[in-house]
């Protein structure tokens, strides 16, 4: 199969332990792995308002950008695992290349 690069963003709820973004990184790094996904790089962009709240009642996120490179079905077996999780708010995965 052929391999290709993406960009993910991901935004996780900001609420919690002072510690939960260097808890979420290696987590979410684990579940790209898990999709037969492979990070090559990752940026934190931050905490940002959202210019409408979610349906989970948080008006703010912290945001991930992952760089990395998988199958065509990578990134649909990524939003499978992630929708589950409840730090997750909001996921956008793009072809990068």
């Amino acid at each position: 199969m052929t391999s290709r690069n993406y960009s993910a963003t991901i935004v996780v709820d900001p609420s919690g332990s002072d510690g939960s973004t260097s808890e979420m990184i290696p987590k979410l790094s684990e579940v790209i792995a898990q999709s037969d996904g492979e990070v090559t790089k990752v940026q934190e962009l931050g905490q940002h308002d959202f210019a409408y709240p979610s349906r989970k009642k948080i008006s703010r996120g912290t945001y991930l950008q992952f760089e990395l490179s998988g199958t065509a079905e990578t990134p649909q077996k990524i939003k499978e695992k992630l929708r589950l999780e409840k730090k997750v708010d909001r996921i956008l995965i793009e072809c990068s290349s």
